[in-house]
């Protein structure tokens, strides 16, 4: 069962980014983010300060707005809003920085905001900063009497690159359509893309190129900031850096263009406020001279690169605070609200679920006779073998050290739970390669069946758990299922509260 909770995460944020790009003015765009943020996070109330003064809210009464206890949470100052009705509320806020730097905050009754929903909070800010540059961006090149075909063009270009971001496309082909609309937009020969794996780098790769002769992704280079340029200009500056003649010269640019590239033009590419890249166009026309809407529309698609950079940074993070870094399962945390949303299913269908509750026989003499390295490849196996025996709709779980959980997400009952527990036992008594030795390791398993209402999720865990331990004592490589009568029946440990 794919990752329910980080899915829900992800598509609030596609959903913000498709109502906030869609905006025509700043003033609507951040109005539609501090509602729409505040829904997806059941937040009571909403705010966005810019500046130090709160430009926009929801929930709070009219003429009610705490502008300085708002405005001390963005400085860290306190962590909780006094919300009217309901008293003291726990309270999160993202910042940017940029030419506009602002925060969103918000503040909800129930409960704390969790690191997954802090990195939405994060995100949902990025892309409010990333749509007010677009408007500005547009605003200025309207300013400049930018012809109403280019403006169309360049909107058209805009609309495609957002609406890949949303959809949630390959992240490559999205900085590859990128790449390619700047140049063919500003009618150059060359566009590069240069972008610092690590924030603090000092290097940058080649993340895309377009150009006249095409570039192997395999040939792609990793250069100093300090060789790429104007790129290189570009990063350290933070500002659009434009070369004429030999000082638009590079190497790469020189390899890209057939006759010797005689302008290029660099503009930054930002994550998190870090200016993390650049993107670069060149031209090879000896005439060529870039304007104040040329650096304008380089800029434009230069922040498109920044939004979809982010978008898939805020990804990885939401699947790491969902998922065990070495096993790549879900995490407790996303098993315990799988299994949640599965009850609740089979309940209203009176259906039957079970948890398998599986403990590694022979690990921690494994552990500690190869080392740590071993362990950890053995558990990487034991997560594929255990997966590979599940069926459509079932879900598996690492819950730490050599403990594993298994949903089986609607069984006919006890004979169902146990062909599977079989299966896994039998796969995992077969002998494994790990650490260059031949090695074989048994498994127990306890299973709990789901009762036909009133299931808490992990009073289920803690059942299987039980019945684990009750396979233990019988022996090794064995199953057992859980009833009234194991010792410590109607206790749930601390591990699985």
């Amino acid at each position: 069962m794919a990752g329910l909770a980080e899915s829900l995460y992800i598509q609030q944020l596609v959903e913000l980014l498709a109502v906030v790009s869609s905006s025509t003015d700043e003033t609507s765009a951040v109005q539609n983010a501090v509602e729409r943020s505040a829904q997806a996070l059941e937040a009571e109330v909403a705010a966005v300060v810019f500046e130090g003064k709160v430009t926009a809210s929801i929930g709070f009464p009219p003429g009610a707005v705490p502008h300085e206890e708002i405005v001390a949470v963005t400085l860290r100052q306190r962590a909780e809003l006094d919300v009217p009705g309901l008293g003291s509320c726990p309270a999160v806020t993202a910042s940017w920085a940029g030419s506009n730097p602002g925060h969103l905050v918000l503040a909800r009754w129930d409960a704390p905001f969790r690191i997954e929903e802090q990195n939405l909070v994060r995100g949902m800010a990025r892309v409010l900063e990333l749509t007010l540059t677009m408007l500005r961006t547009l605003a200025a090149e309207h300013s400049i009497r930018q012809s109403l075909e280019e403006r169309q063009r360049l909107l058209e270009h805009l609309f495609t690159i957002q609406r890949a971001i949303s959809r949630r496309e390959d992240l490559q082909q999205i900085l590859d359509t990128i790449t390619i609309g700047a140049r063919d937009l500003l009618g150059d020969e060359i566009g590069l893309l240069w972008v610092r794996d690590e924030p603090t780098s000092s290097r940058v790769r080649l993340a895309a190129a377009a150009g006249t002769r095409p570039v192997d992704p395999a040939d792609r280079p990793v250069v100093d900031v300090a060789d790429a340029s104007v790129a290189g200009e570009a990063i350290v500056t933070d500002q659009v850096v434009v070369r004429h003649g030999q000082e638009a010269q590079s190497r790469m640019l020189k390899l890209l263009g057939p006759n010797g590239v005689h302008a290029s033009m660099a503009a930054p590419v930002h994550d998190s406020g870090i200016v993390t890249g650049a993107l670069v166009v060149a031209s090879c026309d000896v005439d060529r001279a870039y304007t104040p809407a040329d650096e304008q529309t380089l800029r434009a698609f230069a922040e498109n690169v920044s939004l979809a950079l982010t978008d898939a940074a805020t990804v990885v993070r939401m699947r790491l605070a969902h998922h065990d870094a070495l096993t790549g399962l879900p995490s407790r945390r996303l098993f315990l609200e799988q299994l949640a949303q599965q009850l609740a299913v089979v309940e209203s269908d009176g259906r039957t679920l079970a948890v398998l509750f599986l403990d590694l026989d022979r690990f921690k003499d494994i552990n500690d006779s190869l080392g740590h390295a071993a362990g950890d490849q053995l558990l990487t196996v034991t997560a594929d073998r255990v997966t590979a025996q599940l069926r459509a709709g079932d879900a598996a779980s690492r819950f730490g050290g050599d403990e594993f959980a298994v949903m089986l997400s609607s069984v006919d009952g006890a004979g169902d739970a146990t062909a599977v527990a079989s299966r896994i036992v039998d796969a995992l008594g077969k002998p494994m390669r790990v650490a260059q030795q031949r090695l074989r390791v048994g498994v127990s398993i306890g299973i709990a069946l789901s009762a036909a209402t009133g299931n808490d999720p992990a009073e289920l865990v803690a059942r299987a758990d039980l019945a684990m331990y009750e396979a233990k004592r019988r022996g090794t490589g064995g199953h057992a299922i859980y009833d009234a009568s194991l010792p410590g029946h109607g206790t749930v440990p601390a591990a699985h509260r």
